[in-house]
């Protein structure tokens, strides 16, 4: 009998993980096993840590351009013999005020979207940006999730990642400022709060 919230199926398509590292962000396309709404069971070629963030384009198309994305947590990681079969669980809406259809926290006029992009963020005067995701964005504020330590106020700097890169288009940047800092507890990422300054 099965106990699990969504019923799974047996679906096997590719997928592709993104992950935050030390250097810059990393890709992996996997292969799922079996699927529901509340997650996937994927095929890998290496392991991760239980509870870390992971972004899943799922189906992925490798010749479709931008797609979209989904944040998720690795529930476990278990080793066999065709290599790693990890258990991924979506975060849907976990950084929003409930799951009710109401807007995000914090934003008045109801236009901040729950929604993964990849962006480049940088502080004003350090020329190397870091590749973050984000999980809220509006025309004048986003929310991402990071490793690194901003602080309160802080200033920074950020674009979203262009498609077209590798041919010459570099995406603008735009002025912020750090209007929020969370720490979840048990979880080694922090969110982080930007706000685009008045007169950018």
């Amino acid at each position: 009998m099965q106990r699990r919230q969504h019923p799974r199926v047996r679906l096997s398509l590719p997928a592709r993980l993104r992950w935050s590292a030390p250097l810059g962000q990393r890709t992996e396309q996997c292969e799922t096993i079996n699927a529901s709404r509340g997650g996937l069971l994927l095929r890998c070629a290496q392991s991760h840590l239980t509870g870390h963030p992971l972004w899943v384009t799922f189906p992925f198309d490798p010749g479709g351009g931008l797609q979209p994305e989904t944040l998720a947590r690795v529930l476990r990681s278990n080793e066999s013999e065709s290599g790693w079969q990890i258990a991924l669980q979506f975060e849907r809406a976990a950084h929003s005020a409930s799951g009710n259809g109401k807007t995000a926290r914090g934003d008045r006029n109801g236009a901040c979207k729950n929604v993964a992009l990849p962006i480049h963020v940088r502080p004003e005067h350090v020329p190397w940006y870091e590749e973050a995701m984000t999980i809220e964005a509006s025309p004048g504020r986003v929310k991402f999730l990071t490793n690194r330590e901003y602080a309160f106020g802080e200033k920074l700097l950020v674009s979203f990642a262009a498609g077209g890169e590798a041919e010459g288009n570099v995406a603008e940047e735009w002025e912020g400022e750090v209007t929020g800092v969370e720490m979840e507890a048990g979880k080694e990422a922090v969110v982080i709060t930007v706000r685009r300054r008045l007169g950018e």
